[in-house]
Protein backbone atom coordinates (compact mmCIF):
# COMPACT_ATOMS: atom_id res chain seq x y z
CA UNK A 1 0.00 0.00 0.00
CA UNK A 2 1.07 3.47 -0.97
CA UNK A 3 1.99 5.83 1.73
CA UNK A 4 -0.81 7.81 3.02
CA UNK A 5 0.97 10.86 3.29
CA UNK A 6 1.65 11.05 -0.68
CA UNK A 7 -2.07 10.10 -1.53
CA UNK A 8 -3.16 12.62 -4.01
CA UNK A 9 -6.70 13.16 -4.21
CA UNK A 10 -8.37 11.90 -7.57
CA UNK A 11 -11.25 12.06 -9.05
CA UNK A 12 -14.00 9.00 -8.83
CA UNK A 13 -14.10 6.60 -11.66
CA UNK A 14 -18.31 6.52 -11.70
CA UNK A 15 -18.99 9.89 -10.21
CA UNK A 16 -17.82 12.87 -12.42
CA UNK A 17 -17.93 16.53 -11.94
CA UNK A 18 -18.92 18.68 -14.98
CA UNK A 19 -15.91 21.56 -14.38
CA UNK A 20 -17.94 23.71 -16.68
CA UNK A 21 -20.86 23.78 -14.30
CA UNK A 22 -19.37 23.25 -11.08
CA UNK A 23 -18.92 26.75 -9.11
CA UNK A 24 -17.44 25.38 -6.13
CA UNK A 25 -19.86 26.32 -3.81
CA UNK A 26 -19.16 23.50 -1.39
CA UNK A 27 -22.62 22.35 -1.10
CA UNK A 28 -21.75 18.50 -2.15
CA UNK A 29 -18.59 18.72 0.35
CA UNK A 30 -20.45 19.89 3.27
CA UNK A 31 -23.47 17.11 2.40
CA UNK A 32 -21.30 14.04 1.99
CA UNK A 33 -21.59 11.87 4.93
CA UNK A 34 -18.22 10.29 4.46
CA UNK A 35 -16.30 13.56 4.20
CA UNK A 36 -14.86 12.07 0.43
CA UNK A 37 -15.07 15.59 -1.34
CA UNK A 38 -12.54 18.59 -1.26
CA UNK A 39 -13.22 21.80 -3.21
CA UNK A 40 -9.99 22.79 -4.79
CA UNK A 41 -9.31 25.96 -7.16
CA UNK A 42 -13.23 26.37 -7.17
CA UNK A 43 -14.01 22.71 -8.45
CA UNK A 44 -15.20 19.67 -6.54
CA UNK A 45 -13.17 16.09 -6.16
CA UNK A 46 -14.49 13.53 -4.86
CA UNK A 47 -12.02 11.08 -2.95
CA UNK A 48 -12.53 7.01 -4.30
CA UNK A 49 -11.16 5.56 -1.70
CA UNK A 50 -13.68 6.42 0.70
CA UNK A 51 -16.67 7.51 -1.47
CA UNK A 52 -19.23 4.51 -0.47
CA UNK A 53 -21.78 6.05 -4.07
CA UNK A 54 -24.78 7.67 -1.55
CA UNK A 55 -25.61 10.45 -4.21
CA UNK A 56 -26.01 12.91 -1.80
CA UNK A 57 -23.82 15.03 -3.73
CA UNK A 58 -26.11 14.80 -7.03
CA UNK A 59 -28.41 15.24 -4.40
CA UNK A 60 -27.80 19.01 -3.53
CA UNK A 61 -26.02 20.12 -6.29
CA UNK A 62 -27.92 23.42 -7.47
CA UNK A 63 -25.73 23.62 -10.89
CA UNK A 64 -26.27 20.12 -12.43
CA UNK A 65 -22.60 19.24 -12.06
CA UNK A 66 -22.52 15.87 -10.14
CA UNK A 67 -22.76 13.30 -13.25
CA UNK A 68 -23.74 9.46 -12.08
CA UNK A 69 -22.62 6.63 -14.49
CA UNK A 70 -26.38 5.56 -16.15
CA UNK A 71 -27.14 3.86 -19.37
CA UNK A 72 -28.74 5.68 -21.78
CA UNK A 73 -31.93 4.35 -23.46
CA UNK A 74 -30.71 4.47 -26.54
CA UNK A 75 -27.84 2.99 -25.48
CA UNK A 76 -29.56 -0.17 -24.10
CA UNK A 77 -32.00 -0.50 -27.09
CA UNK A 78 -28.87 -0.87 -29.57
CA UNK A 79 -28.88 -4.92 -28.03
CA UNK A 80 -30.32 -7.46 -30.81
CA UNK A 81 -32.22 -8.23 -27.77
CA UNK A 82 -32.60 -5.80 -25.00
CA UNK A 83 -34.40 -6.93 -21.34
CA UNK A 84 -35.55 -4.76 -18.76
CA UNK A 85 -35.79 -5.25 -15.56
CA UNK A 86 -38.61 -2.93 -13.75
CA UNK A 87 -37.41 -2.01 -10.38
CA UNK A 88 -41.14 -2.19 -7.79
CA UNK A 89 -40.60 1.58 -7.14
CA UNK A 90 -41.00 2.53 -11.03
CA UNK A 91 -44.80 1.52 -10.87
CA UNK A 92 -45.02 4.37 -8.03
CA UNK A 93 -43.90 7.44 -10.06
CA UNK A 94 -47.01 7.82 -12.72
CA UNK A 95 -49.82 8.54 -10.49
CA UNK A 96 -52.94 6.40 -8.70
CA UNK A 97 -54.71 5.66 -11.87
CA UNK A 98 -51.88 4.04 -13.74
CA UNK A 99 -51.46 -0.17 -12.56
CA UNK A 100 -47.86 -1.98 -12.69
CA UNK A 101 -48.95 -4.11 -16.57
CA UNK A 102 -49.49 -0.96 -18.11
CA UNK A 103 -46.51 0.01 -17.34
CA UNK A 104 -44.60 -2.83 -18.31
CA UNK A 105 -46.26 -2.96 -21.57
CA UNK A 106 -45.05 0.30 -22.12
CA UNK A 107 -41.43 -0.71 -21.34
CA UNK A 108 -41.91 -3.27 -24.32
CA UNK A 109 -43.68 -0.08 -26.40
CA UNK A 110 -40.69 2.13 -26.64
CA UNK A 111 -38.60 -0.75 -27.55
CA UNK A 112 -37.69 -3.70 -24.99
CA UNK A 113 -37.62 -6.99 -26.24
CA UNK A 114 -39.07 -8.15 -23.13
CA UNK A 115 -39.60 -6.95 -19.59
CA UNK A 116 -38.99 -8.55 -16.15
CA UNK A 117 -40.92 -7.55 -13.16
CA UNK A 118 -38.85 -7.50 -10.23
CA UNK A 119 -41.18 -7.13 -7.60
CA UNK A 120 -41.93 -10.97 -9.19
CA UNK A 121 -38.27 -11.90 -8.15
CA UNK A 122 -38.31 -10.18 -4.46
CA UNK A 123 -40.91 -12.22 -3.88
CA UNK A 124 -38.90 -15.10 -4.57
CA UNK A 125 -35.53 -13.59 -2.42
CA UNK A 126 -38.07 -12.95 0.46
CA UNK A 127 -38.44 -16.55 0.87
CA UNK A 128 -34.97 -17.46 0.20
CA UNK A 129 -33.87 -14.77 2.98
CA UNK A 130 -36.13 -16.62 5.63
CA UNK A 131 -35.06 -20.10 4.70
CA UNK A 132 -31.04 -18.78 5.35
CA UNK A 133 -32.15 -17.88 9.05
CA UNK A 134 -34.35 -20.24 10.15
CA UNK A 135 -30.89 -22.57 8.75
CA UNK A 136 -28.17 -20.14 10.49
CA UNK A 137 -30.33 -19.48 14.01
CA UNK A 138 -26.32 -18.17 15.23
CA UNK A 139 -26.94 -15.01 12.97
CA UNK A 140 -28.24 -12.49 14.95
CA UNK A 141 -29.09 -10.40 13.42
CA UNK A 142 -29.05 -11.19 9.67
CA UNK A 143 -28.28 -7.61 7.42
CA UNK A 144 -30.09 -7.32 4.26
CA UNK A 145 -27.64 -7.15 1.52
CA UNK A 146 -30.22 -5.17 -1.09
CA UNK A 147 -28.52 -1.77 -0.51
CA UNK A 148 -24.52 -1.39 -2.11
CA UNK A 149 -24.50 1.57 -0.30
CA UNK A 150 -24.68 -0.58 2.95
CA UNK A 151 -22.98 -2.94 2.06
CA UNK A 152 -19.93 -0.68 1.04
CA UNK A 153 -20.46 0.89 4.61
CA UNK A 154 -20.05 -1.93 6.56
CA UNK A 155 -17.26 -3.48 4.54
CA UNK A 156 -15.42 0.47 5.29
CA UNK A 157 -16.26 1.02 8.51
CA UNK A 158 -18.16 -2.09 10.82
CA UNK A 159 -16.05 -5.08 8.68
CA UNK A 160 -16.89 -7.39 12.03
CA UNK A 161 -20.62 -6.89 11.08
CA UNK A 162 -19.67 -8.55 7.52
CA UNK A 163 -20.44 -12.40 8.74
CA UNK A 164 -23.97 -11.48 9.60
CA UNK A 165 -24.41 -9.86 5.96
CA UNK A 166 -26.78 -12.49 4.57
CA UNK A 167 -25.60 -14.13 1.60
CA UNK A 168 -28.65 -14.31 -0.56
CA UNK A 169 -27.56 -12.80 -4.47
CA UNK A 170 -29.51 -9.46 -4.26
CA UNK A 171 -33.01 -9.62 -6.02
CA UNK A 172 -31.64 -7.28 -9.33
CA UNK A 173 -28.61 -9.44 -9.79
CA UNK A 174 -30.51 -12.81 -9.41
CA UNK A 175 -33.20 -11.56 -12.09
CA UNK A 176 -30.55 -10.93 -14.48
CA UNK A 177 -28.14 -13.79 -13.90
CA UNK A 178 -31.41 -16.24 -14.17
CA UNK A 179 -32.74 -14.35 -17.40
CA UNK A 180 -28.85 -14.82 -19.07
CA UNK A 181 -29.57 -18.64 -19.47
CA UNK A 182 -33.24 -19.07 -19.64
CA UNK A 183 -34.10 -16.36 -22.27
CA UNK A 184 -31.36 -17.63 -24.37
CA UNK A 185 -32.51 -21.24 -24.04
CA UNK A 186 -36.42 -19.97 -24.44
CA UNK A 187 -35.86 -18.60 -27.85
CA UNK A 188 -32.85 -19.41 -28.82
CA UNK A 189 -30.47 -16.44 -28.17
CA UNK A 190 -26.83 -16.07 -27.77
CA UNK A 191 -26.36 -14.64 -24.33
CA UNK A 192 -23.80 -12.37 -26.54
CA UNK A 193 -26.74 -10.79 -28.43
CA UNK A 194 -28.36 -10.27 -24.86
CA UNK A 195 -28.20 -6.98 -23.07
CA UNK A 196 -30.34 -6.63 -19.69
CA UNK A 197 -30.87 -3.83 -18.01
CA UNK A 198 -32.36 -2.29 -14.68
CA UNK A 199 -34.08 0.68 -14.68
CA UNK A 200 -33.65 1.95 -10.76
CA UNK A 201 -33.48 5.06 -9.08
CA UNK A 202 -30.41 4.36 -7.06
CA UNK A 203 -26.93 5.72 -8.11
CA UNK A 204 -25.32 2.73 -6.10
CA UNK A 205 -27.27 0.42 -8.65
CA UNK A 206 -25.44 2.87 -11.61
CA UNK A 207 -22.24 1.81 -10.10
CA UNK A 208 -22.90 -1.70 -9.69
CA UNK A 209 -22.59 -3.39 -12.49
CA UNK A 210 -19.05 -1.62 -13.71
CA UNK A 211 -17.57 -1.73 -9.92
CA UNK A 212 -19.74 -4.98 -8.19
CA UNK A 213 -18.38 -5.40 -4.45
CA UNK A 214 -16.16 -8.56 -5.10
CA UNK A 215 -18.83 -10.28 -8.11
CA UNK A 216 -16.84 -11.43 -11.03
CA UNK A 217 -19.35 -11.44 -13.13
CA UNK A 218 -22.05 -8.70 -12.49
CA UNK A 219 -24.88 -9.97 -14.71
CA UNK A 220 -26.55 -6.41 -15.77
CA UNK A 221 -25.02 -5.07 -18.71
CA UNK A 222 -25.98 -1.78 -17.36
CA UNK A 223 -28.61 0.56 -15.40
CA UNK A 224 -30.99 3.33 -16.51
CA UNK A 225 -32.41 5.81 -13.82
CA UNK A 226 -36.13 6.81 -14.15
CA UNK A 227 -35.91 10.22 -15.64
CA UNK A 228 -34.37 8.57 -18.78
CA UNK A 229 -37.36 6.44 -19.49
CA UNK A 230 -40.19 8.53 -18.10
CA UNK A 231 -40.56 10.89 -20.60
CA UNK A 232 -40.94 7.74 -22.94
CA UNK A 233 -43.17 5.58 -20.81
CA UNK A 234 -45.50 8.35 -20.03
CA UNK A 235 -46.44 8.84 -23.68
CA UNK A 236 -46.66 5.50 -23.79
CA UNK A 237 -49.48 5.17 -21.18
CA UNK A 238 -51.37 7.75 -22.34
CA UNK A 239 -52.55 6.03 -25.34
CA UNK A 240 -52.05 2.27 -23.83
CA UNK A 241 -54.92 -0.53 -24.52
CA UNK A 242 -53.80 -3.41 -22.07
CA UNK A 243 -54.05 -6.22 -24.39
CA UNK A 244 -51.53 -8.76 -22.48
CA UNK A 245 -50.67 -9.46 -18.56
CA UNK A 246 -47.41 -9.55 -17.90
CA UNK A 247 -47.86 -8.02 -14.10
CA UNK A 248 -48.05 -11.59 -11.88
CA UNK A 249 -46.69 -10.00 -8.57
CA UNK A 250 -48.45 -9.40 -5.28
CA UNK A 251 -47.98 -6.73 -3.01
CA UNK A 252 -45.18 -8.25 -1.25
CA UNK A 253 -42.53 -8.03 -3.31
CA UNK A 254 -44.11 -4.68 -4.64
CA UNK A 255 -43.37 -3.76 -1.06
CA UNK A 256 -39.73 -4.26 -1.60
CA UNK A 257 -39.58 -0.58 -3.31
CA UNK A 258 -40.43 1.39 0.07
CA UNK A 259 -38.66 1.01 3.59
CA UNK A 260 -39.93 -1.77 5.70
CA UNK A 261 -41.17 -3.47 2.63
CA UNK A 262 -38.87 -6.13 2.38
CA UNK A 263 -38.41 -6.46 6.41
CA UNK A 264 -42.32 -7.53 6.17
CA UNK A 265 -42.17 -9.75 3.41
CA UNK A 266 -38.91 -11.85 5.29
CA UNK A 267 -41.09 -13.84 7.46
CA UNK A 268 -38.97 -15.57 10.35
CA UNK A 269 -39.90 -16.19 13.85
CA UNK A 270 -38.28 -13.43 15.55
CA UNK A 271 -38.65 -9.76 15.12
CA UNK A 272 -37.62 -8.06 12.36
CA UNK A 273 -36.27 -4.05 12.12
CA UNK A 274 -36.33 -1.33 9.13
CA UNK A 275 -34.01 1.67 9.37
CA UNK A 276 -33.65 4.48 6.23
CA UNK A 277 -31.73 7.21 6.42
CA UNK A 278 -27.66 7.45 6.31
CA UNK A 279 -26.90 8.74 9.72
CA UNK A 280 -29.70 6.27 11.14
CA UNK A 281 -28.63 3.57 9.32
CA UNK A 282 -25.10 4.31 10.42
CA UNK A 283 -26.30 4.31 14.41
CA UNK A 284 -27.92 1.09 14.21
CA UNK A 285 -24.90 -0.47 12.82
CA UNK A 286 -22.75 0.94 15.27
CA UNK A 287 -25.65 -0.48 17.75
CA UNK A 288 -24.87 -3.86 16.16
CA UNK A 289 -21.59 -3.67 16.37
CA UNK A 290 -21.75 -2.89 20.04
CA UNK A 291 -22.79 -6.41 20.27
CA UNK A 292 -26.74 -4.88 20.73
CA UNK A 293 -29.68 -5.77 19.34
CA UNK A 294 -29.27 -10.02 19.16
CA UNK A 295 -32.85 -10.41 19.70
CA UNK A 296 -33.47 -9.13 16.43
CA UNK A 297 -33.48 -11.92 13.21
CA UNK A 298 -33.26 -9.59 10.67
CA UNK A 299 -32.13 -5.86 9.32
CA UNK A 300 -33.41 -4.39 6.64
CA UNK A 301 -30.73 -1.39 6.34
CA UNK A 302 -31.23 1.71 3.11
CA UNK A 303 -29.85 4.74 3.32
CA UNK A 304 -32.50 6.61 1.43
CA UNK A 305 -34.95 8.35 3.22
CA UNK A 306 -38.33 5.72 2.22
CA UNK A 307 -35.93 3.04 0.72
CA UNK A 308 -35.80 2.91 -3.08
CA UNK A 309 -39.08 5.55 -3.09
CA UNK A 310 -36.72 8.26 -1.95
CA UNK A 311 -33.63 7.30 -4.48
CA UNK A 312 -31.93 10.34 -5.90
CA UNK A 313 -33.15 9.40 -9.40
CA UNK A 314 -36.83 9.18 -9.05
CA UNK A 315 -39.18 11.29 -10.53
CA UNK A 316 -42.27 11.63 -7.93
CA UNK A 317 -42.18 13.22 -4.44
CA UNK A 318 -41.06 10.23 -2.59
CA UNK A 319 -44.55 10.52 -0.03
CA UNK A 320 -46.81 10.52 -3.19
CA UNK A 321 -44.98 7.62 -4.41
CA UNK A 322 -45.24 5.77 -1.44
CA UNK A 323 -48.91 6.78 -1.28
CA UNK A 324 -49.02 5.54 -4.83
CA UNK A 325 -47.08 2.36 -3.78
CA UNK A 326 -49.46 1.86 -0.96
CA UNK A 327 -52.71 1.66 -3.10
CA UNK A 328 -51.06 -0.39 -5.47
CA UNK A 329 -50.29 -3.32 -2.79
CA UNK A 330 -53.41 -2.83 -1.32
CA UNK A 331 -55.22 -3.71 -4.85
CA UNK A 332 -52.99 -6.71 -5.52
CA UNK A 333 -53.25 -7.55 -1.91
CA UNK A 334 -50.04 -9.21 0.34
CA UNK A 335 -50.49 -13.40 -0.08
CA UNK A 336 -46.77 -14.09 -1.82
CA UNK A 337 -47.91 -15.76 -5.19
CA UNK A 338 -45.08 -17.73 -5.84
CA UNK A 339 -45.03 -21.74 -5.78
CA UNK A 340 -43.47 -22.88 -2.88
CA UNK A 341 -42.52 -26.63 -3.94
CA UNK A 342 -40.65 -24.71 -7.18
CA UNK A 343 -38.84 -22.08 -5.05
CA UNK A 344 -38.05 -24.88 -2.81
CA UNK A 345 -36.09 -27.20 -5.50
CA UNK A 346 -34.23 -23.43 -6.84
CA UNK A 347 -33.02 -23.15 -3.24
CA UNK A 348 -32.24 -26.17 -2.58
CA UNK A 349 -29.67 -26.03 -5.51
CA UNK A 350 -28.16 -22.98 -5.09
CA UNK A 351 -29.97 -20.04 -6.94
CA UNK A 352 -29.74 -17.79 -4.65
CA UNK A 353 -26.48 -18.21 -3.24
CA UNK A 354 -24.05 -15.39 -3.14
CA UNK A 355 -20.69 -17.03 -4.25
CA UNK A 356 -18.35 -14.21 -3.51
CA UNK A 357 -18.07 -12.60 0.06
CA UNK A 358 -17.56 -9.59 0.35
CA UNK A 359 -13.96 -8.39 1.84
CA UNK A 360 -13.45 -5.55 4.57
CA UNK A 361 -11.82 -2.62 2.92
CA UNK A 362 -10.83 -0.12 5.23
CA UNK A 363 -10.33 3.21 4.84
CA UNK A 364 -6.24 4.03 4.54
CA UNK A 365 -4.25 4.26 8.22
CA UNK A 366 -2.36 7.14 8.80
CA UNK A 367 0.71 5.44 7.82
CA UNK A 368 2.16 1.49 7.97
CA UNK A 369 4.04 2.02 11.23
CA UNK A 370 2.11 2.19 13.95
CA UNK A 371 4.49 4.90 15.33
CA UNK A 372 3.87 6.88 12.40
CA UNK A 373 0.35 6.76 12.74
CA UNK A 374 0.67 8.06 16.41
CA UNK A 375 3.02 10.81 15.67
CA UNK A 376 0.49 11.89 12.84
CA UNK A 377 -2.51 11.75 15.05
CA UNK A 378 -0.29 13.99 17.67
CA UNK A 379 0.38 16.26 14.66
CA UNK A 380 -3.28 16.53 13.54
CA UNK A 381 -4.24 17.02 16.47
CA UNK A 382 -1.82 19.72 17.63
CA UNK A 383 -3.02 21.62 14.09
CA UNK A 384 -6.00 21.27 15.28
CA UNK A 385 -5.73 23.49 17.98
CA UNK A 386 -4.45 25.86 16.30
CA UNK A 387 -7.26 26.06 14.05
CA UNK A 388 -10.84 27.86 14.96
CA UNK A 389 -12.65 25.14 14.42
CA UNK A 390 -15.44 27.15 12.87
CA UNK A 391 -16.01 24.79 9.64
CA UNK A 392 -16.13 27.42 7.15
CA UNK A 393 -15.09 25.05 4.32
CA UNK A 394 -12.74 28.43 2.92
CA UNK A 395 -9.61 25.53 2.38
CA UNK A 396 -12.16 23.03 1.13
CA UNK A 397 -12.30 20.81 3.30
CA UNK A 398 -15.84 19.93 5.08
CA UNK A 399 -14.37 20.75 8.36
CA UNK A 400 -11.46 21.96 10.30
CA UNK A 401 -10.39 18.67 11.49
CA UNK A 402 -10.49 17.05 8.42
CA UNK A 403 -8.36 19.44 7.15
CA UNK A 404 -5.60 19.08 9.62
CA UNK A 405 -5.33 15.62 8.63
CA UNK A 406 -5.31 16.89 4.80
CA UNK A 407 -2.22 18.81 5.48
CA UNK A 408 -0.18 16.55 7.76
CA UNK A 409 -0.44 13.46 5.17
CA UNK A 410 0.60 16.47 2.48
CA UNK A 411 -2.92 16.47 0.73
CA UNK A 412 -3.17 20.05 0.99
CA UNK A 413 -0.92 22.90 1.88
CA UNK A 414 -1.31 24.34 5.20
CA UNK A 415 -1.79 27.92 4.02
CA UNK A 416 -5.37 26.73 2.29
CA UNK A 417 -6.46 28.13 5.64
CA UNK A 418 -6.52 32.00 6.22
CA UNK A 419 -6.28 31.80 10.05
CA UNK A 420 -2.94 29.57 9.01
CA UNK A 421 -1.75 31.41 5.73
CA UNK A 422 1.29 33.43 5.35
CA UNK A 423 -0.85 36.38 4.38
CA UNK A 424 -0.49 37.58 7.84
CA UNK A 425 0.14 41.27 9.60
CA UNK A 426 3.31 41.05 11.36
CA UNK A 427 1.91 41.93 14.83
CA UNK A 428 -0.25 39.20 14.11
CA UNK A 429 2.08 36.61 13.35
CA UNK A 430 3.94 37.68 16.26
CA UNK A 431 1.37 37.09 18.56
CA UNK A 432 0.27 33.72 17.63
CA UNK A 433 3.58 31.90 17.61
CA UNK A 434 5.49 29.62 16.03
CA UNK A 435 4.74 25.58 15.23
CA UNK A 436 7.85 23.72 14.94
CA UNK A 437 8.34 19.92 14.99
CA UNK A 438 10.92 18.54 17.99
CA UNK A 439 13.45 17.31 15.11
CA UNK A 440 13.70 21.08 14.17
CA UNK A 441 14.15 22.04 17.58
CA UNK A 442 16.97 19.56 18.02
CA UNK A 443 18.53 20.93 15.06
CA UNK A 444 18.04 24.92 16.29
CA UNK A 445 19.34 24.63 19.34
CA UNK A 446 22.17 22.15 19.21
CA UNK A 447 20.29 19.65 21.59
CA UNK A 448 21.33 15.96 22.21
CA UNK A 449 18.87 13.15 21.81
CA UNK A 450 19.29 10.76 24.70
CA UNK A 451 15.83 9.07 23.81
CA UNK A 452 12.23 8.78 22.43
CA UNK A 453 13.40 9.20 18.44
CA UNK A 454 10.24 7.66 17.65
CA UNK A 455 8.42 10.74 18.98
CA UNK A 456 10.53 13.62 16.93
CA UNK A 457 7.78 14.25 14.07
CA UNK A 458 5.98 16.11 16.85
CA UNK A 459 4.87 19.63 17.04
CA UNK A 460 6.00 22.03 19.23
CA UNK A 461 3.73 24.38 20.57
CA UNK A 462 5.18 26.34 23.62
CA UNK A 463 7.30 25.61 26.10
CA UNK A 464 7.36 25.43 30.13
CA UNK A 465 10.07 25.41 32.48
CA UNK A 466 10.15 24.12 36.23
CA UNK A 467 11.41 21.54 38.47
CA UNK A 468 8.40 20.68 40.13
CA UNK A 469 6.19 18.22 38.72
CA UNK A 470 2.87 19.60 40.30
CA UNK A 471 3.82 23.03 38.96
CA UNK A 472 3.71 21.20 34.80
CA UNK A 473 0.86 19.40 35.83
CA UNK A 474 -0.96 22.16 37.09
CA UNK A 475 0.24 24.83 34.07
CA UNK A 476 2.19 23.16 31.43
CA UNK A 477 0.02 22.74 28.05
CA UNK A 478 -0.45 20.19 25.64
CA UNK A 479 2.40 20.28 22.91
CA UNK A 480 4.55 22.22 25.16
CA UNK A 481 8.46 21.44 25.35
CA UNK A 482 9.85 20.64 29.22
CA UNK A 483 12.85 22.71 30.22
CA UNK A 484 14.17 21.05 33.81
CA UNK A 485 16.94 19.51 35.43
CA UNK A 486 15.32 16.71 36.90
CA UNK A 487 16.34 13.70 35.06
CA UNK A 488 14.14 10.28 36.69
CA UNK A 489 11.30 8.60 35.12
CA UNK A 490 8.75 10.36 36.87
CA UNK A 491 9.47 13.38 34.39
CA UNK A 492 8.36 10.85 31.85
CA UNK A 493 5.57 10.22 32.95
CA UNK A 494 3.87 13.79 33.65
CA UNK A 495 5.41 14.49 29.74
CA UNK A 496 3.22 11.59 28.93
CA UNK A 497 0.02 12.47 31.00
CA UNK A 498 0.23 16.33 29.87
CA UNK A 499 0.84 15.23 26.47
CA UNK A 500 4.09 17.11 26.24
CA UNK A 501 6.22 17.21 22.61
CA UNK A 502 9.53 16.85 24.48
CA UNK A 503 11.71 17.22 27.13
CA UNK A 504 15.02 19.10 27.70
CA UNK A 505 17.47 18.49 30.19
CA UNK A 506 19.30 21.60 30.68
CA UNK A 507 22.81 22.02 32.53
CA UNK A 508 24.41 18.61 31.50
CA UNK A 509 22.19 16.71 32.96
CA UNK A 510 21.86 13.19 31.52
CA UNK A 511 18.82 11.46 32.23
CA UNK A 512 18.57 7.71 34.48
CA UNK A 513 18.39 4.10 33.17
CA UNK A 514 14.61 3.91 34.17
CA UNK A 515 14.08 7.56 32.41
CA UNK A 516 15.35 6.59 28.87
CA UNK A 517 13.75 2.91 29.06
CA UNK A 518 10.47 5.04 29.92
CA UNK A 519 10.73 7.42 27.44
CA UNK A 520 11.78 4.98 24.46
CA UNK A 521 8.42 2.96 25.55
CA UNK A 522 6.32 5.91 25.64
CA UNK A 523 7.81 7.49 22.38
CA UNK A 524 8.65 10.48 24.33
CA UNK A 525 11.72 12.80 22.98
CA UNK A 526 14.39 13.05 25.78
CA UNK A 527 16.60 15.93 25.01
CA UNK A 528 19.90 16.87 26.91
CA UNK A 529 21.51 20.49 26.74
CA UNK A 530 24.46 22.07 28.50
CA UNK A 531 22.78 25.46 28.95
CA UNK A 532 20.98 26.24 31.04
CA UNK A 533 17.44 26.26 31.59
CA UNK A 534 17.06 30.33 31.39
CA UNK A 535 19.08 30.29 28.11
CA UNK A 536 16.71 27.60 27.08
CA UNK A 537 13.87 29.43 27.43
CA UNK A 538 14.99 32.61 25.72
CA UNK A 539 16.10 30.72 22.81
CA UNK A 540 12.82 29.15 22.21
CA UNK A 541 11.32 32.50 22.96
CA UNK A 542 13.70 33.52 20.33
CA UNK A 543 12.16 30.88 17.96
CA UNK A 544 8.85 32.19 18.57
CA UNK A 545 7.92 28.66 20.14
CA UNK A 546 5.17 29.92 22.42
CA UNK A 547 0.91 29.19 22.68
CA UNK A 548 -0.60 31.14 20.59
CA UNK A 549 -2.99 33.99 22.67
Amino acid sequence: MADPGSESIQPARHYSIDPQACIGCVLCMKACPVKAIRVQQRLAQIREDICVDCGMCYRVCPHDAVRVASTSLEEALRSPYSVAIAHPALFSQFGYDVTPNQVLLALKRIGFTDVIDLSWVCEMSSVAIADYLLSHPEITPGISASCPVVLRLIAQHFPSLLPNVVPVLPSRLLAAKTLKTRLADRYGWRQDDLGVFLISPCPAKMIAPQDPINIANPYLDGVICFPEVYGALFKEIRTLEEDQTIFKSSGCGLAWGASGGQAEAVQVAGHTLAVAGFSEVMGILEVLEAGRLTELKFVEARVCLDGSLGGPLTVENRYRARSVLARIIKRHGTQSRVDRSRLRGMIDQGAFAWEYKIQPAPTPPLAEEPAEAINRLQAIRNLCGRLPMSECGVCGAPDCATFAEDVVLGRTPRDRCPFLGANKEPKDEQAEGRVMTVKELVKELGLTVAAGQKGLEREVRGGYTSDLLSDVMAHAGAGAVWITIQAHQNVVAVAVLKELAAVILAGGRQPEAEAVAKAEEEGVPLLASAEDAFTLAGKLYGLRVFPSK
